[in-house]
């Protein structure tokens, strides 16, 4: 028997763990993946943006030196419209930061929650584990396979983090919403000529937009967002045509664009479930909401998901919790996070619709939006503490310790 079960061993997996385990909690993880499976690294590595809320998260579990000496730091973003005079600049030391945020690596992020979970004593990890089903009565059983073998884990919680496809969240019966926005992302890294280390850059264009974050050195990570036909058609070109169009489109802020890495497109989807809860099961990260990657919100959105589930855990046996105290928990945690999950998809849907516009009255207006933003501080402070996951209200684990 387990305290907590949690179906899915992804970045979110494991921080969940992390975050939920104490010497008197015992946490099972099932992933259906080997491990070390993101090893790429260089010009085709993966990578993915941490908020400050995240970092706060990080450093009050104790891992954020591992973390942060594979990460880049962002400390100022430039936000542009293809074309157009107005910009927005963002920069850490106008709110006493260090860094608004970090790049890192999704490789080196795996390998050192792994490192961290394999620390842990109270932490177990079934990989190869594929989830086949579960049920719920007084405790939660799952049932998966591993080397050909059917097993069982028993649990008094279970969280759903197995992503936005998720088979667990199907077999609780939980349905989703899906919002195709009609788009596709491009992925890649690109090196430059004269990279700026700690700037990022996010560039509205009227097919989407454009992202350029900071890996250190000479690398970006580059997120662009096209129509389909237009992503299936520089998808499709040699490495110095494609390398011809992002520049393009990017323009000369880094000087030349002299590689690029190994390039990755899919459709850009939102997936929302309509609940988060059903008895002792809570869904966490994109089982909850998979969400446009316009402000990179979605990692560091689960990240919050789980520090509100912690504060709700915090003082409390889960052995010992009957079905109306986890009914009660669950609701609370349900009322919570929904409320701040409406704030960021809008936020992001709002995002899309301005500055994914081609009419010529939302062109001159978007860029004299962003000129007019950079001369409000408080406007732009507030627009800059939501990026951060700064402005949903606060608990342990964002103050950055348990």
């Amino acid at each position: 028997m387990r305290d907590v079960a949690i179906i899915g061993g992804g970045l979110v997996g494991l921080c969940a763990a992390l975050v939920l385990q104490h010497p008197r909690r015992r946490v099972a993880i099932i992933e259906a993946t080997a491990p070390g499976q993101l090893q790429n690294q260089g010009l085709n590595a993966r990578s993915l943006a941490l908020s400050a809320s995240s970092a706060q998260i990080f450093r009050a579990l104790g891992i954020w030196p591992q973390i942060e000496a594979s990460a880049a730091p962002i400390r100022h973003i430039h936000v542009s419209v293809r074309g157009r005079w107005g910009v927005t600049r963002l920069r850490a030391a106008d709110y006493d930061l260090d860094a608004l945020g970090y790049v890192i690596e999704n490789g080196a992020l795996s390998r050192c929650l792994l490192q961290a979970v394999r620390a842990c004593d109270n932490i177990s990890v079934e990989h190869g584990a594929e989830f086949e089903s579960l049920a719920q009565d007084a405790t939660v059983s799952i049932e998966y396979r591993k080397n050909d073998r059917g097993r069982r884990l028993e649990a008094h919680l279970a969280l759903i983090a197995d992503g936005a496809r998720s088979r667990a969240r199907e077999a609780l019966g939980i349905c989703h919403r899906t919002v195709d926005y009609g788009q596709s992302v491009v992925i890649c890294n690109a090196e430059f000529s004269e990279p700026k280390i700690d700037t990022a850059y996010e560039r509205f264009t009227p097919q989407g937009p454009l992202a350029m974050l900071p890996l250190g050195s000479k690398r970006y990570a580059c997120v662009w967002t096209l129509d389909p036909q237009q992503a299936a058609q520089v998808m499709a070109l040699a490495d110095p045509e494609f390398g011809a169009r992002l520049q393009d489109c990017f323009g000369f802020r880094l000087g030349l664009l002299e590689r690029v890495g190994a390039r990755f497109s899919a459709p850009i989807l939102r997936t929302s479930a309509e609940r988060l809860r059903r008895e002792r099961c809570l869904l966490v990260g994109n089982a909850a909401n998979a969400l446009h990657p316009v402000a990179g919100q979605s990692f560091n959105l689960s990240l919050r998901d789980i520090a509100c589930l912690y504060e709700l855990l915090i003082d409390q046996d889960l052995a010992s919790l009957d079905g109306d105290q986890f009914t009660s928990i669950a609701a609370e945690y349900e009322n919570l996070r929904a409320r701040e999950q409406r704030q960021v998809i809008r936020y992001g849907d709002g995002l899309v619709t301005l500055f994914s516009n081609e009419l010529p009255l939302f062109d001159h207006a978007r860029a004299a939006g962003l000129g007019v933003l950079d001369l409000l501080p408080a406007l732009k402070t507030q627009a800059a503490f939501a990026g951060m996951g700064l402005s949903f209200g606060g608990n342990r684990l964002l103050r950055g310790h348990l």
